[in-house]
């Protein structure tokens, strides 16, 4: 389809409904990769080591499903080392929580201000805007993955439960939290996209419900990362078509230089512009039922101020133009993909 077609393509009638993205683990023929494989799986989100116990001859598998507003999923892995580093936070930038429930295993979690034993009756929550390590036997889990401003949002402070073991075993609410979500799991293949994004606004109230009020009576003492800060800057004015470095560093209190520097080496703006196209992607996705969203209208709503620009823009990002998304969405959902796809998907939330 040609770009002078596109305008057209936002009143035919829609595709029929799909199922949501699942993006699963795929073990190499050789297994003497499985070790690499399975690092480069989990790398966007922790930095593993595998220690002498380790058995790669295990059964490892995880499934993450993309229901719009969060990911969901479950693991099964070996005896490893997993951390999340004061660089990789620096480099990646992720503003988002992670609920583990455990099913079977247990782990040490070590944290700046604590260190715990978990076990299979319990939920570690981690904040990963925050450095923590994690030595895991092997475990089975279920895995939950929301961002922070959805959670707080509801009144919730994750920053102040990271690295603590709940009890979703022994608490009433928490059973359910748990079973709720991993029969959303169980189901995830069938799930097309209107019902994958009740259940995960569903999920993130219930989430945040449950650690309301469980936050540790000791304040987190930290900061958010001062690139945190710009992202959630920037994410809550992607509409306005007015945001531009020097809008941030005025309202943020930044210099030029270290806004630039934070953002090296792409740049802020290169940034930006990657954020709106993100923004408008979701838009376009989630627009696809009961009617598609004009692109002029994502155009627009994701701050940029002609729907040309926006146009060459998207293609130049993604490979396809606007009207094309949800074809793509749906293709993207059966093929396999590459294990950078899981950081694409955790920064689109």
């Amino acid at each position: 389809m040609r770009d002078d077609e596109a305008s057209t393509a936002g009143d035919r009638d829609p595709a029929p409904e799909a199922t949501v993205r699942c993006l699963r683990f795929e073990p190499p023929d050789d297994r003497r990769d499985l070790g690499r494989a399975w690092r480069e799986h989990i790398a966007p989100v922790f930095a593993v080591s595998f220690r002498p116990e380790t058995d790669l001859s295990a059964p490892i598998a995880m499934r993450s499903y993309h229901l719009g507003e969060l990911l969901l999923g479950d693991v099964i892995a070996p005896a490893h080392t997993l951390e999340r580093t004061p660089d990789m936070i620096q480099q990646q930038g992720i503003d988002h929580v992670l609920l583990q429930f455990y099913r079977r295993g247990e782990s040490v979690v070590e944290t700046e201000r604590l260190t715990r034993r978990v076990t299979d009756v319990d939920c570690i929550v981690f904040d990963l805007a925050q450095p923590v390590r994690i030595v895991a036997g092997a475990v089975d889990a279920t895995n939950v993955v929301i961002p922070r401003a959805r959670l707080e949002a509801l009144g919730c402070r994750p920053d102040a439960l990271h690295g603590q073991a709940l009890d979703h075993d022994g608490d009433p609410f928490g059973r359910l939290v748990h079973a709720f979500a991993a029969n959303v799991v169980s189901c995830g293949d069938r799930l097309d996209q209107r019902e994958a994004l009740s259940a995960s606004s569903a999920i993130t109230r219930l989430c945040a419900t449950w650690l309301t009020g469980r936050e540790d009576a000791t304040p987190a003492g930290q900061n958010p990362d001062l690139r945190i800060r710009v992202r959630r800057f920037v994410e809550a004015e992607l509409g306005n078509p007015d945001l531009s470095p020097a809008l941030i560093a005025d309202r943020l209190g930044l210099s030029r230089s270290t806004l630039y520097r934070l953002f090296s080496p792409n740049g802020i703006v290169s940034y930006i512009r990657d954020r709106r196209l993100m923004h408008a992607m979701r838009l376009l996705i989630r627009g696809a039922a009961p009617r598609p969203a004009r692109v002029s209208q994502v155009a627009f709503a994701a701050g940029f101020s002609d729907e040309r620009t926006f146009r060459r823009a998207f293609k130049r990002r993604f490979g396809f133009i606007p009207s094309a998304a949800t074809l793509h969405h749906v293709a993207a959902g059966s093929a396999r993909v590459d294990t950078a796809i899981l950081r694409t998907w955790i920064e689109s939330l």
